[in-house]
């Protein structure tokens, strides 16, 4: 046998034959090593947590995403109501509960972005403790009054608050809650007073209004158009910039002089624990994105007054980020305290 010379070219082809096989198996180990972190999922059943009674939006929105979920799953989806305390109860829950996708949130804008600032101790924090998700959806909030009162616009309600300032009543579900700063940041735009009667309850505060105890409250707009359609309330405007299109005929507070920057759409979204993972949430983020997008799901929630929203979890990450900055300033300056 006669021995080639060890030439540059020849050691160059023998290194790459030999280092070949450790590539590519430096190459599958980042697949491997995903495929053993990414578990099969769910293994058990998943609850989806409500702060609030059945029958509010947040509810609604749990059920309809349980049910969906639980059909494409192979465990079952429960709803499970943990009411109070601004919706802080059920937060609190979910934000110390195990980052492992089977127990997750429906929360509306209170848990999330006010009670930071509405409370001195808060047994969570929001940005810190919930993983966001998904918006459900978006919804205006209706300013209705008592037939009786006189105003029939937003300018007629201005130019009485301004005759008589802090005689004019509004009713909310308490202090620190979402009709209360929806109001304040009316108020405060409008250079307006008036006098806050707040309830424990968005039942009890609609009605007092329809019993003309009180003369104002942003409604939420399911109940708010019911009680209208029914001749009970007056429906003045809508809290989102632009007319609601199951009720063009009522403007929005918009469209008054000195008030175009009056935006207050009300909203739910999903959360998970923070720490649970990213591809986890991910999946949960598209998944839900396809249910809302179902043709008789998105039709029956634009019926009750609902838009479906499809943001990414960056984008509602960004939106969270600029819904607590933004609130942040409307509670300090009006000095809303909750309960």
């Amino acid at each position: 046998m006669i021995d080639r010379p060890h030439t540059p070219a020849r050691r160059l082809r023998r290194t790459a034959a030999l280092a070949l096989p450790v590539l590519l198996a430096a190459a599958l180990l980042p697949r491997a090593a995903h495929a053993q972190a990414a578990p099969a999922w769910p293994t058990r059943p998943v609850t989806i947590v409500s702060g609030y009674p059945p029958g509010g939006v947040a509810d609604q929105m749990a059920r309809v995403l349980a049910t969906e979920f639980g059909k494409r799953w192979s465990q079952p989806v429960t709803v499970e109501n943990r009411t109070g305390a601004s919706g802080m109860i059920g937060a609190n829950h979910v934000a110390k509960s195990a980052p492992d996708g089977h127990v997750l949130l429906m929360a509306a804008m209170a848990e999330i972005v006010f009670t930071p600032y509405t409370h001195e101790k808060m047994p969570y924090q929001p940005m810190r403790d919930l993983a966001p998700v998904a918006i459900a959806v978006r919804y205006p909030f209706l300013l209705v009054a008592n037939p009786a009162f006189p105003a029939r616009t937003t300018a007629d309600v201005i130019a009485l608050a301004r005759k008589s300032p802090g005689e004019h009543t509004y009713a909310t579900s308490g202090p620190g809650s979402v009709q209360h700063i929806a109001m304040e940041m009316f108020a405060r735009m409008a250079g307006v007073q008036l006098r806050h009667v707040p309830y424990k309850g968005v039942g009890p505060a609609l009605m007092d209004v329809v019993g003309n105890q009180v003369s104002l409250m942003f409604a939420g707009f399911p109940p708010g158009m019911a009680q209208v359609q029914a001749g009970k309330l007056t429906p003045i405007a809508v809290t989102t910039r632009e007319r609601f299109k199951t009720a063009p005929e009522v403007p929005a507070i918009a469209e008054t002089p000195g008030l175009e920057r009056y935006d207050f759409p009300a909203w739910v979204a999903l959360f998970a624990p923070a720490g649970t993972p990213p591809a986890l949430l991910d999946r949960l983020n598209r998944e839900a994105a396809e249910i809302l997008a179902q043709p008789a799901v998105r039709a029956g929630l634009e019926k009750a007054g609902m838009t479906v929203s499809a943001e990414t979890r960056a984008e509602l990450a960004a939106f969270m980020k600029s819904e607590s900055e933004k609130f942040r300033k409307v509670i300090g300056d009006a000095g809303i305290r909750g309960e």
